[in-house]
């Protein structure tokens, strides 16, 4: 099993931070790697052009073809990543750039997917010619970097290249273990399960690892797009021990036991935009950085073996990360928490009958959800917590009972959800023991603007006494709100309530009915044949012009730029979609 050491430098020009990848790194005793540096800003397209510098032509390109005529050249366009929007009602934004074609010859033809991930470097492109395959894992390839992609392409119209068995390792499909610079484009990735069948076949279709304990790195600047994964045992996507992903214009869909896709094991800075998480069994998407999980991964790397034996404790945990920050460099290990992360332009649907959250989150902080589209699931809408880790378990129970024991964030849960932006979001459910957004476990500092979160049982919004410091929740649309296990004493420590002038309570699904352009239920994708398409019949959210609940009014200093569908926004106003015009 190879092992990668790489080389970091941090060139600064024009305020921006990039990350080039080198040959191996050499460290004195003692000396930390250099951290990761990620870019902060609340629009995605910015965080797209500043992390990910995809090359404009290929250095090679490999073809897998299981036909005995595989093509001698290839035309093919650029990657162009800010170019479209998934359900963009026929918008196109006009800055945005256009890909260009240009024809290569093929330098090389393999029968099988492993076989030209074998033989990939830096700047490739592996053109997938239509036909069925098995999977593939990619380590580390050589060049592989900043304008160096390897980029895995599906050819043909979609889902004419099927991946439908395993890679050499049973459990994954695609797995891309502590690899870094790699595209995965097109692919219908099939599994043999869905919820109430049997759970059978590969745990997931797509999965990033670094394998921390076994190779020191993460897996980082991934790019997942216009992908197909569905019908798996567990997960459509599952990551651990990852930095710097993009996952866009992707359907994850029918896992028969879990989630749509889950984010994992500390995994930090990631734009998840215009995807749809369909019909799987517990969450849509789960980003829960699970600190157990992270922990027992870290302290297996060598150079935290002598480490004290775990102990449940704050304390244990505290000093587990002193000590692999000061070796590995910080937000370059799995942690128990993800920063940094744009969640926008989702719907996820018929997702929930075991529970869990439609966008389940835990220990992600310092992000921004917005512009998601949460409709017709059977569990929590947007739910935060910490996992019910045990690290912070002495903060939460039984939590504050007063507001002098909350004098700073010291006093609180550590792996909650802390200082996330709610914005935009529409969020429509009647799930009983639910909430269509909770803040529980530490999950402090949230601020919810110009959402529509409506449940037709209690509750809409649900704030537990761990995580009332600092709530800022203003210009929502809801039914009701629940303030669980808080005196009301604590309520001082929020800066606004989900109560009062700026917030429109006792709204039912019934009474927001004839405030959309189209209500109802139907699901949002049909999957037919060998991929999906929209529903015709799917309900339409966007508000009528005239709407009292919804259009002409909100906070004028947090709306997105544009909507779900890509539509430019002139002005504030409720939920995922902007009024009709």
């Amino acid at each position: 099993m190879r092992r990668t050491n790489v080389r970091m430098r941090v060139l600064v020009s024009a305020g921006l931070a990039i990350i080039l990848l080198g040959g191996p790194l050499q460290l004195s005793a003692g000396q930390p790697s250099a951290s990761p540096i990620f870019y902060h800003t609340l629009n995605s397209d910015e965080w797209v052009s500043h992390t990910f510098h995809v090359q404009s032509r290929y250095a090679r390109v490999l073809v897998v073809d299981v036909s005995d005529h595989p093509p001698h050249g290839i035309r093919v366009a650029s990657l162009s990543l800010n170019a479209e929007k998934l359900y963009a009602e026929n918008v196109r934004k006009k800055d945005a750039p256009r890909a260009v074609s240009r024809d290569y010859t093929v330098a090389g033809v393999f029968k099988t997917l492993q076989e030209a991930a074998d033989a990939a470097r830096g700047g490739d492109l592996i053109a997938v010619m239509p036909g069925t395959y098995a999977g593939f894992v990619l380590e580390a390839q050589p060049g592989a970097g900043e304008g160096r992609y390897i980029h895995f392409k599906a050819m043909g119209e979609p889902g004419d290249v099927i991946i439908n068995q395993p890679s050499r390792i049973p459990d994954w499909m695609i797995l891309l273990r502590a690899a870094h610079h790699v595209i995965v484009q097109g692919f219908n990735i099939a599994g043999s399960t869905g919820p109430g069948l049997e759970p059978k076949g590969s745990r997931a279709g797509i999965m990033l690892d670094g394998e921390f304990r076994n190779t020191g790195q993460q897996t980082h600047h991934v790019i997942l797009i216009d992908n197909f994964s569905h019908n798996h045992r567990k997960w459509g996507f599952h990551s651990r021990d990852t930095h710097t992903v993009l996952m866009q214009d992707n359907l994850f869909a029918l896992s028969a036991v879990e989630h749509s896709a889950y984010v994992s094991d500390g995994s930090d800075n990631y734009v998840i935009r215009r995807n749809v998480f369909f019909g799987s069994n517990a969450s849509g998407l789960q980003c829960n950085l699970d600190t157990v999980s992270s922990f027992h991964e870290l302290i297996e790397n060598p150079a935290l073996r002598s480490y004290p034996k775990e102990e449940p404790t704050r304390d244990w945990a505290v000093g587990l990360i002193k000590l692999a920050t000061e070796k590995f460099g910080e937000n370059n290990f799995p942690d128990g928490k993800g920063v940094n992360f744009i969640i926008e332009d989702n719907v996820i649907n018929e997702n929930g009958k075991a529970g869990g959250g439609s966008l389940n989150l835990a220990g992600l902080q310092d992000s921004l959800i917005q512009n998601n589209l949460i409709y017709g699931n059977f569990n929590h809408g947007i739910a935060q917590w910490d996992d019910a880790n045990p690290y912070d378990a002495a903060k939460i129970e039984p939590g504050p009972t007063s507001p002098d024991q909350v004098k700073s964030p010291d006093d609180l849960p550590l792996w909650g959800c802390h200082g996330n932006l709610i914005r935009n979001n529409t969020v429509l459910m009647n799930n009983t023991g639910r909430a269509a957004m909770q803040c529980r476990n530490g999950s402090w500092g949230t601020k919810m603007r110009n959402n529509i979160f409506i449940n037709d049982q209690p509750f809409s919004i649900e704030v537990f006494n761990t995580s009332i410091y600092r709530l800022d929740s203003g210009f929502n649309v809801i039914n009701t709100a629940s303030f669980t296990n808080m005196p009301e004493s604590l309520k001082i420590l929020a800066i606004q309530l989900p109560e009062g002038k700026q917030t429109v309570s006792g709204i039912t699904q019934e009474k927001a009915a004839k405030e959309f352009i189209r209500y109802g239920d139907e699901p949002w994708v049909i999957i037919e044949g060998k991929w999906w398409r929209l529903n015709p019949n799917r309900p339409n959210f966007r508000p009528k012009p005239d709407s009292k609940l919804f259009s002409n009014w909100g906070d004028a200093g947090e709306f997105p730029q544009r909507d779900l569908s890509g539509s430019r926004r002139s002005k504030p106003s409720m939920g995922a979609l902007s009024p009709a015009k």
